[in-house]
């Protein structure tokens, strides 16, 4: 089968994300809807939602949404890393009309994150929660 130009463009930053950053990932999962979407560690957080928005040509200048699942009571976790919680930030590059999600997980004795409100300053409605 054919893949369309879109699923080569959104698997192709999913790969390119994990070619630059290597070291970082933890898991590059396929999703049903073709969305880059990668597991890193805490530690890499703002060195790759920073070249995300400000580094890479045509960038992810959108933080279209910032979650957190509950993963106590998840049975099935498909080669996922073991966590108690996962955020999830899901950025929108407009020039690429391509997304990619962030998931970094956590556990229960250490469950915060640093900060991207320097990157999108809306993120700071959503760290409330």
């Amino acid at each position: 089968m054919q893949e369309n130009s879109s699923q080569k463009l959104q698997s192709g930053i999913g790969d390119y994300i994990g070619s630059r950053f290597a070291d970082s990932i933890i898991h590059d999962e396929a999703t049903r809807d073709d969305y880059a979407n990668i597991w890193i560690d805490r530690g890499n957080l703002l060195k790759i939602t920073r070249y995300l928005k400000n580094d890479i040509e045509q960038p992810f200048s959108m933080l279209y949404d910032l979650t957190a699942v509950d993963e106590h009571l998840r049975n099935h976790r498909n080669n996922q890393p073991g966590a108690d919680f996962t955020v999830v930030y899901h950025l929108f590059s407009v020039q690429r009309n391509d997304h990619v999600r962030i998931r970094v997980p956590l556990k229960d004795d250490s469950l915060s994150l640093p900060s991207i409100t320097e990157l999108w300053e809306s993120a700071n409605w959503y760290e409330r929660e």
